[in-house]
């Protein structure tokens, strides 16, 4: 891959990083400043520190390898497609990011939480269509089914677990600082746990660009450690910016949050995302297991709490995702290669 292209590469995933930063992570938040249980500043600074140290640790415990990264981004296909023309591969990695980072960005201007994974994950089967390679059809099933499930068990978890915070607070065995203390503590983890999760998508990328050329792993150390790093500042500074358009959606227009609300809702997204990365070693959305989970909580408290016509377009918003990306990824490639003669 030529150091124009690759350059592009890295630029871009570093620019996909800060948008996922404040479009997703600024989500594992929104409930402490719905609620008022953190100032809006502490609350995102606190986001952006915990979410740049998920993502240091993450890519830490990883054996990042150039196999490892396709098999990730279900590229298997397209990389063997691609295999002799670098430059062409450069390409299509482009265009499937700003096909991500454009489908981020208009879901955050509508304040609609959606996951940054299935837009790529759309793209990329756009793109692979759009220069004749067979998309990994075994891997989306899979994540998309996970997708599914997530979402359900999440919604499931907090809607049991607001049941068990309103029976002690009848009996008195819970005080509101309790529930702030214990919200604020959730909310981190998750913040923790999407940098854990999310790092991993522009690294991969990163990864799988220098495959091309010189072996990410071959590379000088400190080489692989700066990339780490950026990865993980993009992250946290994208989630210092706060999406604060999405927070409203799912701290106020969702449901009206109480505080043992938004403790049911964090703690279950948290849940749901380590069942994820650990247990089914498949990043779970935060957007999808926080809007579930808020969505949970307030139908505890009665079906009417929750603003269904909210929950609607939320829900489109999941279903169109990776159709729009897909179609966005193949013509965006179709122009690249066209404009380039590739």
């Amino acid at each position: 891959m030529s150091t124009t292209l690759l350059v592009i590469v890295v630029v871009l995933a570093l620019a996909m990083a800060y948008v996922n930063g404040f479009h997703d992570a600024s989500n594992a938040i929104s409930t402490t400043i719905a609620t008022r249980t953190l100032r809006e500043s502490t609350a995102l600074a606190m986001a952006a520190i915990l979410n740049l140290l998920g993502a240091l640790l993450g890519m830490a415990v990883l054996a990042v390898t150039a196999p490892w990264a396709v098999q990730l981004l279900g590229m298997a296909q397209l990389a063997e497609v691609t295999a002799g023309v670098p430059d062409r591969l450069g390409l299509v990695l482009i265009a499937i990011m700003l096909s991500t980072i454009a489908w981020d960005l208009l879901t955050w201007w509508y304040g609609m939480p959606s996951s940054t994974w299935h837009a790529h994950l759309g793209a990329t089967l756009g793109a692979s269509a759009a220069i004749g390679a067979a998309a990994s059809w075994e891997l989306m099933g899979y994540l998309l089914a996970i997708s599914l499930v997530g979402p359900l068990l999440s919604a499931g978890l907090a809607f049991l677990l607001m049941q068990g915070v309103l029976l002690l607070g009848r009996h008195e065995r819970l005080r509101r600082e309790h529930l702030r203390f214990a919200q604020t503590i959730t909310a981190g983890t998750v913040a923790a746990g999407h940098g854990l999760a999310d790092s991993r998508l522009p690294l991969a990328v990163i990864v799988i660009a220098t495959a091309g050329g010189t072996p990410f792993l071959a590379a000088p150390a400190p080489t692989a450690v700066a990339m780490m790093v950026a990865v993980a500042v993009a992250l946290g500074a994208g989630t210092l910016m706060g999406g604060h358009r999405i927070i409203r959606t799912l701290g106020r227009r969702l449901t009206d949050l109480t505080v043992a609300q938004g403790l049911a809702a964090e703690t279950s997204a948290a849940v749901t995302m380590s069942l994820g990365v650990f247990g089914l070693q498949s990043p779970v959305s935060t957007s999808h297991a926080l809007a579930a989970s808020v969505a949970g909580a307030g139908a505890a408290e009665g079906l009417r709490t929750v603003r269904w016509p909210v929950a609607r377009a939320i829900i489109l918003t999941w279903l169109a995702t990776p159709l729009v990306s897909a179609v966005a990824g193949a013509a965006l490639t179709g122009v690249l290669l066209a404009v380039t003669g590739s």
